[in-house]
């Protein structure tokens, strides 16, 4: 058995959705090749195996991701379906009612809220307006806050059956009967999910900014260093051994591996012993493991070195004193990571502001409309 067609205007609203929907499948689906192939650009241009193999598993998690987001808009699809079949369903098995669709000044990401007055004597007047949360595919007229008119179609004009409304100008409106009360409830629910996600998201903004200060206090203790150790009283050590350590160096979302030349000596300040393994408070990691190996070959295995000790703590020292300029570039990094994530808590303390203050308005507006008018 063919299902009946849909009236007129519940066929524009099928067809902006559809529209809708391509739109926004096209969108995602662009900006997911022109990621993979940005990436594969980066891979094969640096030649980097790390690189190549975080192009491949980004790969494969994208695949499953598309696939996701497409079972998604297909479930917007149907679901829209579905919906415009029941309003079809209701405009052929309801009577028109004249009816008069007041705004009440709320609108939120679940629908519009309006007040509902049926230009008939089946309702008596003291029972007062009913509302309807209106869907959000017609948005309404915000600019004019004005009343309209229309032909309201709905099985019973109580909370939780929905309605449809036709305008004079052809365009339709879906939407739900709802209580005051329960809008309320799931507003102050949904108004507190929101600051909880703010307030979640904010703390862990908040961990990473302590973390990034902590770095740059280090970093800044170093260059402080390197500058003092300049200055710093000299006494004669011996190399006790050497070697060559492996650290992972952060490059944006990645890291690269990284060598370092580490060198332990001994020294003695007022004939009291004492033990060292820092060449330069400054230090950079080397991309190269043979350029590390070179530095340590200036310092073998029982080979004098002149030590530079800090006079207040002598147990402090190193060989290489200066090269504060090495400590700037990650002082300047840590710096802006510390401003950027500063700005987001700061964006998001904002933005729990605007959301209390929405919520207070709403609720402001929700009591007017529940005294007798």
């Amino acid at each position: 058995m063919n299902e009946p067609s849909l009236h007129p205007s519940l066929q524009k609203l099928a067809a902006a959705h559809r529209r809708r929907l391509r739109l926004l499948g096209l969108l995602f689906f662009m900006t997911m090749a022109g990621v993979l192939v940005l990436m594969m650009t980066f891979a094969l241009t640096d030649r980097d195996m790390v690189n190549l193999v975080i192009f491949a598993v980004t790969g494969l998690v994208m695949l499953p991701g598309m696939a996701l987001v497409g079972g998604l808009l297909w479930h917007l699809e149907r679901r829209q379906a579905r919906r415009l079949s029941t309003a079809n369903q209701i405009l052929r098995e309801s009577t028109a009612m004249s009816a008069r669709l007041a705004p009440t000044g709320l609108a939120t990401r679940i629908g519009t809220l309006v007040a509902v007055h049926p230009e008939t004597r089946a309702r008596p007047p003291s029972a007062g307006p009913v509302f309807a949360l209106l869907d959000l595919a017609r948005r309404w007229d915000r600019a004019s806050r004005r009343e309209l008119t229309v032909q309201l179609y709905c099985s019973r004009l109580e909370p939780d059956h929905e309605l449809v409304a036709l305008q004079d100008d052809g365009g339709v409106l879906l939407g739900k009967l709802v209580a005051l009360d329960s809008y309320r409830r799931q507003m102050t629910w949904m108004t507190a999910a929101a600051l909880g996600l703010i307030a979640l998201g904010t703390v862990v903004l908040a961990v990473l900014a302590a973390g990034d200060y902590r770095d740059y206090q280090r970093l800044e203790q170093a260059r402080r260093s390197a500058v003092a150790s300049e200055t710093w009283p000299r006494t004669a050590g011996t190399v006790r051994e050497g070697s060559v350590t492996t650290l992972r160096i952060p490059r944006g979302k990645s890291s690269v591996t990284g060598y370092r030349a580490s060198v332990e000596f001994e020294y003695a300040v007022t004939g009291t012993a004492y033990r060292g393994d820092l060449l330069n408070f400054c230090q950079p990691p080397d991309l190269e493991r043979q350029a590390a190996e070179t530095r340590l070959a200036r310092y073998p295995a029982g080979a004098p070195v002149e030590v530079r000790y800090d006079p207040a703590d002598p147990a402090r020292s190193v060989l290489e004193p200066g090269g504060a300029g090495e400590c700037e570039s990650p002082l300047e990094t840590a710096w802006r990571d510390m401003l950027l994530l500063l700005g987001l808590i700061g964006f998001l303390a904002l933005a729990g502001v605007v959301a209390v203050w929405e919520f207070r308005k709403q609720r402001r507006i929700v009591r007017a409309w529940a005294k007798p008018r």
